[in-house]
């Protein structure tokens, strides 16, 4: 996570001369990139089987309004800093990209610029079984905490303890 105003992630990065955000470093070939649109296109050559970029995935004037809009409309959320203390060990979080539910409990992870492994639970990935085993049903976001024990559902009640625990 590296909210403006971060001062860890953002310092790291910016000292290893990435300047624009998001960055991306696949560990399986050492690429990094740090465009939106570098990534998408080198994510479906690499792992897409060579498919083309689908439109809803590309770069666009359509996508950028839309996207644009609804960064406007959630006031910026995750984008500005809120200090908070770190854990020792990243937090998990389980989400579904579409799920609206999902985008609360990440702006709140990277808002509090807490490290966390994020398991992204399409239709059909391993993932959605994954949360299935742990919990014995599909409900996202979810949320373990291996600092504290704690594994909850519900973005509002995760927003809410990350703000308890963690910020400052």
């Amino acid at each position: 996570p590296c909210p403006k105003g971060g001062p860890t992630y953002r310092p790291e990065a910016k000292g290893k001369g990435w300047n624009t955000f998001p960055h991306m470093i696949d560990p399986n070939t050492g690429t990094e990139l740090g465009e939106s649109a570098d990534i998408v296109a080198y994510l479906f050559e690499r792992y897409g089987g060579g498919a083309a970029v689908p439109f809803l995935c590309s770069s666009n004037p359509l996508n950028t309004t839309s996207l644009f809009l609804a960064s406007l409309a959630r006031a910026g959320g995750g984008s500005r800093y809120v200090p908070a203390r770190q854990p020792a060990q990243p937090l998990e979080l389980w989400a579904y990209e579409p799920s609206p539910f999902s985008v609360i409990a990440r702006e709140t992870l990277c808002e509090l610029e807490l490290p966390h492994i994020l398991h992204y639970c399409p239709r059909g990935s391993v993932h959605r079984d994954e949360v299935f085993e742990r919990t014995g049903t599909f409900q996202v976001p979810y949320l373990e905490d291996p600092n504290t024990g704690v594994k909850m559902f519900e973005s509002t009640a995760i927003a809410k303890y990350l703000y308890d625990v963690y910020a400052k």
